[in-house]
């Protein structure tokens, strides 16, 4: 091989040498470092949840309320936490609204049983609470239970002035929800064991003052909603027959013909 050819093949080869250091270099110089992300355990702090979806007016019983890990940093002042009160303080509250399963249980949650105001925590703003006397046969035969939605009827006698006596009933209240049947606050869907007594309403002020008058004209009942709120159902109307239409009959003369017309009353 001559001398030319060598130096040749060593500046190729030098060169190539070059060309692959300078393209490691660049592409080292252009890659990121990675971030190493270190990730910091959640600061947790146990708090009372809802053990089971509750409804207004339901009273607590145990395994309704337990304690669950939650994240500090989206913790509230008014959730109640371990150590405060033990669950079985708890045992017997009242629920003040709907609280879904998992849910906290916060400080205005619920009433406890002696603390004022247990029927005024389930009373929807803006309305009443009024109580009538029922029985069994005015609260269909006792079977109506707290949150179940009802119709207030006032049947009542009347004399006319001349006439035989005869009895009246009217709707004075549509669909009503009732808070409470005699001191029972919830559905606790067992046959009851008693005849009622006493209906608790829940109503807008101008129906407590029908309500209140209607007491004293004449027997007060109670009249259950279907639990579908959306149910219509059409009653066929039965009209009475109509009466056979008179016939009369127009003469009219023109000279000596005779036209007669008959004609039916409408």
């Amino acid at each position: 091989m001559r001398l030319k050819d060598i130096i040749g093949l060593i500046l190729a080869l030098i060169l190539a040498i070059g060309v692959a250091f300078l393209t490691r270099f660049f592409l080292t110089k252009q890659e990121k470092p990675k971030q190493e992300i270190s990730v910091q355990p959640a600061h947790l702090t146990k708090i009372f949840v809802a053990g089971n979806s509750l409804h207004e007016g339901d009273k607590i019983k145990p395994g309704d309320i337990v304690l669950q890990e939650w994240p500090q940093n989206s913790m509230n002042s008014n959730y109640i936490k371990e150590g405060t009160v033990r669950p079985s303080d708890l045992v017997g509250s009242i629920v003040r609204g709907h609280l879904e399963k998992g849910e906290p249980i916060t400080a205005t949650s619920l009433v406890k049983p002696g603390e004022k105001g247990i029927l005024a925590a389930v009373v929807a703003p803006g309305l009443r609470a009024i109580s009538i006397d029922v029985t069994a046969q005015s609260a269909s035969s006792g079977l109506i239970a707290p949150g179940d939605y009802v119709d207030v009827i006032l049947s009542k006698s009347v004399t006319p002035a001349a006439g035989a006596q005869f009895g009246e009933s009217k709707t004075i209240a549509t669909k009503v929800k009732v808070l409470a049947i005699d001191t029972e606050l919830s559905d606790t869907h067992e046959k009851p064991k008693n005849v009622p007594h006493v209906a608790t309403l829940e109503v807008t002020p101008v129906q407590a003052e029908h309500i209140t008058a209607a007491i004293k004209e004449g027997t007060i009942s109670l009249s259950l909603h279907s639990l579908d709120a959306t149910a219509h159902v059409e009653h066929e109307g039965t009209l009475p027959k109509k009466a056979p239409q008179k016939e009369e009959t127009i003469t009219i003369m023109r000279g000596k013909e005779k036209t007669e017309i008959k004609m039916q009353e409408k």
